[in-house]
């Protein structure tokens, strides 16, 4: 009997805030939804969580995650930003200790094992995943780190204004600023989040044409004119001057 209900008490997983990691499923769920990472993304954030709130030091987790395998730090640093853009807005969960490691901050909670709570597991991983929005942001091929005050200035601008530019000098890293604070915007954006490109070009008037070919659009003939309409998808789009 003493063995059974220790079996029953076997924890499922552990809960913080909107989220549940489910080890036995290697399975972390959003608002009851399972989110895709990959495995060695998996690895890091249960590593992390069993850290209970200690500061993981980068060598000590990437001796871990590759055992008896030298491996760039780049590495470690894009399972980071994986799990950070997995959180959303709740990217603040892994924190970054300049110079020692990585913290989880998340509050904790133990999930039960009942057969209750294993069902309820179990219908919760069974539905679909969401989707994201369409995009064609790149992927970011390292961590952004030390600009997390100004993140969180452009995310609240962009929630007041519909226009925000980022100006300063070149190579300070205005682009992968704005392209973090897109990613992070996307969920958000059903119609989706997009990158246009304007420095290759050296006339103003390729500007409209390189926005529609950025969203997927196709301009009709005859001159483009400043005018807009709604798209089928509740968006604005410019027309030509002939429509």
């Amino acid at each position: 009997m003493r063995s059974m209900e220790r079996a029953s008490e076997t924890p499922a997983g552990v809960a913080f805030g909107r989220f549940r990691v489910l080890p036995h499923r290697r399975e972390l769920l959003a608002d009851g939804l399972p989110i895709k990472l990959g495995g060695r993304a998996f690895d890091v954030l249960m590593a992390l969580i069993e850290a209970r709130g200690e500061v993981l030091g980068k060598d000590a987790l990437m001796a871990r995650m590759w055992p008896n395998r030298i491996v760039e730090e780049n590495n470690l640093h894009g399972h980071i930003s994986t799990l950070r853009a997995a959180f959303g807005a709740e990217r603040d969960l892994i924190r970054t200790v300049s110079g020692h490691g990585y913290q989880f901050t998340g509050e904790i909670s133990i999930l039960p094992g009942s057969p209750d709570a294993r069902a309820a597991a179990g219908m919760a991983a069974a539905q679909p995943a969401a989707a994201l929005p369409p995009t064609n942001l790149p992927q970011p091929v390292s961590e952004l780190i030390g600009r997390d005050g100004e993140l969180r200035e452009i995310l609240s601008l962009t929630a007041a204004h519909r226009l925000v530019s980022l100006t300063g000098p070149g190579g300070i890293g205005k682009t992968r600023l704005a392209l973090a604070a897109a990613r992070q915007l996307l969920p958000h954006f059903a119609d989706g989040v997009w990158l246009a490109e304007f420095s290759p070009l050296a006339d103003p008037g390729l500007v409209p044409a390189t926005v529609a070919a950025a969203v997927g659009l196709e301009l009709g003939g005859g001159e483009v004119s400043a005018r807009r309409r709604r798209s089928p998808t509740g968006g604005w789009c410019w027309t030509p001057a002939s429509m």
